[in-house]
């Protein structure tokens, strides 16, 4: 058996690399309009004895990091055809993949998992989660009524872009792990139709001045509860809000739907969102929590200095046993003003040795050192040290990423 590891050469391997991702996931939708973005020396495939038999791509994003912009793999399309599974493809395509991403000047891996297991053992650690609300618009009330200043206006698609891209920029910038959006995410994402030729509805809300503050893109479909009521399910795709108001703006908005019995939100809003903390009764949003985007440090010495920090400080960390980058074992010196930081190699004692699994969930900011310490994920720091790197991997927001890929 001759296995080679390489990206497609062509449209033709493209091509091949699109039916293997389409019998992997059992699903065809979506892949011509993904495939028709998808240049081929983003791809890392497995071949045995010169068939394709094992796929990855890792698209070229800029994240937002704590309010930074830092470059990203975004790592999609995972899969190995059944008959050539259990003989290390997937391994020898995410070395070479990881390696890849290394050269190209991007220090961090991102991805939505399939399964968690599979990613973990190649140094994956969980970055963010999800949220999903499930609702009846009716027992959704907030706990204050407030008379707000602005109004929601309707857009069609074409005419609300304009709109809405500025917003989205302005609410992603200062926020941790959303990404740049070229429009194919958001022709993906935010703007896709349920099914090919129903419409997306965007609703904007603007302030007292006219200014827009916030928008929300969403379906609506019918679908027949089990109980009495309406027989439509409004279904939110992007929520975005500048400020309360705004958010108060839309939310009841969402309501105002007589006709729906059901509102759901799936992932559009982060798990700090303040809906819980405003609602009369929150329980009636069956909040549900689930896994997200997994992230992999790819180099760490970039990957260290690329984010602004919270305090000042200055931390020795300590990386061993990653032997998909082995580059990164070894012990840097985090230095770090707040805004800035600086990082260098060095050879004395670490306050704190972490995984490369530890080191993706420190780094985005999803758990803290205190608390990755308690999960074995971090050793051999003094509470002094466990202070100090709580205090400077602090977010400002918890992470989020609205976009799937």
């Amino acid at each position: 058996m001759t296995v080679e590891i390489r990206p497609c050469k062509d449209k033709e391997e493209l091509a091949d690399y699109g039916r293997i991702v389409s019998y992997v996931f059992a699903s065809t939708e979506g892949m011509d309009e993904e495939l028709a973005s998808t240049q081929p020396d983003w791809t890392t495939c497995g071949f045995v004895d010169g068939k394709m038999a094992a796929t990855m791509g890792a698209w070229p994003f800029t994240v937002r990091l704590n309010g930074a912009p830092v470059p990203m793999g975004g790592v999609t399309a995972v899969g190995t055809l059944p008959h050539y599974r259990r003989r290390g493809l997937l391994r020898g395509i995410m070395t070479e993949g990881l390696a890849t991403m290394r050269e190209r000047g991007q220090p961090i891996a991102i991805l939505w998992a399939s399964m968690g297991a599979i990613y973990q053992r190649f140094g994956y650690g969980l970055a963010a989660e999800s949220v999903t609300y499930s609702f009846d618009p009716r027992f959704a009330q907030l706990q204050r009524h407030v008379e707000l200043p602005g109004t929601v206006e309707m857009l069609g698609v074409e005419e609300a872009l304009p709109v809405i891209k500025p917003l989205y920029i302005e609410y992603a910038t200062p926020r941790n792990l959303m990404i740049h959006r070229a429009m194919p995410l958001w022709q993906q994402g935010a703007l896709k139709p349920r099914k090919k030729g129903e419409p997306v509805y965007v609703a904007v809300y603007r302030d007292e001045y006219g200014h827009p503050r916030g928008y929300i893109t969403y379906w609506t479909y019918e679908e027949r509860p089990t109980g009495p009521g309406g027989e439509q399910v409004l279904e939110v795709r992007d929520f975005v809000a500048l400020d309360l108001e705004a958010y108060q703006g839309l939310w009841e908005f969402i309501r105002r739907h007589d006709l729906a019995w059901k509102v759901v939100m799936r992932n559009v809003l982060p798990a700090d969102d303040i809906a819980p903390d405003l609602l009369l009764e929150p329980r009636m949003l069956s909040k549900q929590v689930g896994d997200a985007i997994w992230m992999r440090i790819v180099d760490a010495e970039r990957a260290l200095a690329a984010r602004p920090y919270s305090v000042r400080g200055e931390l020795r960390i300590a990386i061993d046993e990653d032997d998909m980058c082995p580059w990164n074992n070894g012990t840097f010196v985090l230095t770090s003003d707040g805004q800035t930081a600086m990082v260098e190699r060095d050879e004395n004692a670490a306050d704190i040795v972490v995984t490369p699994n530890g080191l993706a969930t420190l780094l985005s900011g999803r758990r803290s050192a205190t608390e990755l310490a308690r999960t074995g994920r971090l050793a051999g720091a003094s509470e002094k040290a466990l202070r100090l790197a709580d205090a400077m991997f602090a977010t400002a927001h918890a992470p989020f990423c609205p976009d799937g890929f």
